[in-house]
């Protein structure tokens, strides 16, 4: 059975910076693997394992394709696609709630988080010196908003 799982929705957020947030966010993400990306239109990354079921939601080994389509006004089209890399899904609708609820809720969220910011809005200057994460306390970059360790939003 093929069974395909597509997201889109329309933000407030240049092409440039969606792209930037969802490439970290597949980073932080267990067991994922990007593929290919073309910057700032398309991601193709690998995620999750092929291990059984044990009780509670399944994390499907898949395939995701993200496409980021710039729209007028500094808006971004964000269309997120997951398929399963396994040939024999039993449970389609429980396959489809959890990535409705985790994959995509969770990298939407964020982006929405972001959306939210004003750009007149200043942010407060942060030192040349190395930051940390405040949940993991792994060293990163000021320009992280995802903690490549363990994926908390740092910012």
């Amino acid at each position: 059975m093929n069974v395909n799982v597509i997201y889109e929705e329309t933000l407030q957020i240049s092409t440039d910076k969606a792209f930037e947030l969802s490439m970290q966010w597949l980073s932080s993400q267990h067991k994922a693997k990007i593929k290919k990306y073309t910057q700032p239109t398309f991601i193709e990354a690998k995620q999750g394992t092929m291990m059984a079921n044990t009780g509670r939601d399944p994390n499907w080994k898949k395939r995701i394709r993200i496409n980021f389509y710039d729209l007028k006004n500094n808006k971004t089209l964000i269309r997120l696609e997951a398929t399963p890399l396994s040939r024999t899904i039993l449970r389609v609708e429980k396959l489809k709630n959890s990535w409705y609820n985790g994959l995509f809720s969770n990298l939407f969220s964020l982006l929405e988080k972001i959306e939210e910011k004003s750009p007149q809005k200043s942010l407060p200057k942060r030192l040349n010196e190395a930051m940390h994460c405040h949940n993991c306390g792994n060293k990163i970059d000021k320009e992280t908003k995802i903690c490549p360790n363990c994926g908390i939003d740092v910012d």
